[in-house]
């Protein structure tokens, strides 16, 4: 399984930048997890928009799914499945009403089986001020968790349970969470999470430019060593 980061930012990018996108291939599969401002462009240095497989797109905040609107009006030899939350309505059903894309609606109850491979991909709603899910990839004995965007969750923990890997929302650091409800854990909140589940490895993700990422990964690795903050354009294997 392997995993490429095509942006990192949120809620909106850096100079020369994107947000939230990346391209994950798995057993022969091309599959765009989310389509940030800025996803669009990168993800065609490393395979044609005909190549992908499906689009899954955790929530319909844009910096999540902008570049959706834009990929309507590309020239698609064929319809091109795309897995999304039904709310916000009229972000859902402007996507769902191009006759380019084939959408389905994201349930916890789902599940993503593909003939001829033992991929699997598993669903967990999460706690976000519009619906989200969290996104789990189960494939030759590896385990690969995306958070989507989240408050801290146990719920969401117990679906992270000794992933390899989780790339996990990590939006704001710890003084600010006295201040009110964030929409987003803090990366000491990511970091407890990938402990608590068992995981292997933390990947931060939804990185907010305000912020000195040295001082991101400094408080995460207080909790949780094994922390990397992603980088665009890498490739991890997962």
């Amino acid at each position: 399984m392997q995993l490429t980061i095509l942006g990192k930012y949120g809620p909106y990018p850096k100079a020369g930048g994107a947000t939230t996108s990346c391209l994950v291939e798995c057993c022969g599969k091309k599959i765009l997890l989310d389509a940030g401002s800025g996803s669009l462009s990168r993800v065609q240095e490393y395979c044609s928009l005909d190549d992908l497989d499906m689009v899954l797109l955790t929530h319909l905040h844009s910096d999540h799914c902008a570049d959706m609107f834009v990929l309507r009006y590309a020239p698609l030899k064929n319809t091109l499945p795309i897995y999304l939350p039904a709310t916000p309505a009229h972000e859902h059903d402007t996507l769902a009403a191009c006759e380019k894309f084939e959408p389905a609606d994201i349930t916890e109850a789902l599940t993503l089986e593909f003939p001829d491979t033992d991929l699997q991909i598993s669903f967990c709603k999460t706690l976000h001020p519009v619906e989200c899910y969290a996104v789990k990839f189960c494939s030759e004995g590896k385990t690969f968790v995306f958070s989507g965007d989240s408050r801290y969750s146990e719920h969401l923990t117990d679906f992270c349970r000794n992933a390899d890997v989780v790339m996990l929302d990590s939006g704001f650091l710890k003084d600010d969470k006295p201040k009110k409800i964030l929409p987003h854990m803090t990366v000491i909140e990511a970091a407890q999470t990938a402990k608590t589940a068992g995981a292997g490895k933390l990947l931060l993700t939804h990185i907010n430019p305000a912020y000195d990422e040295a001082e991101l990964l400094c408080e995460a690795c207080e909790v949780f060593q094994n922390t990397t903050i992603v980088q665009e354009k890498r490739q991890y294997t997962i």
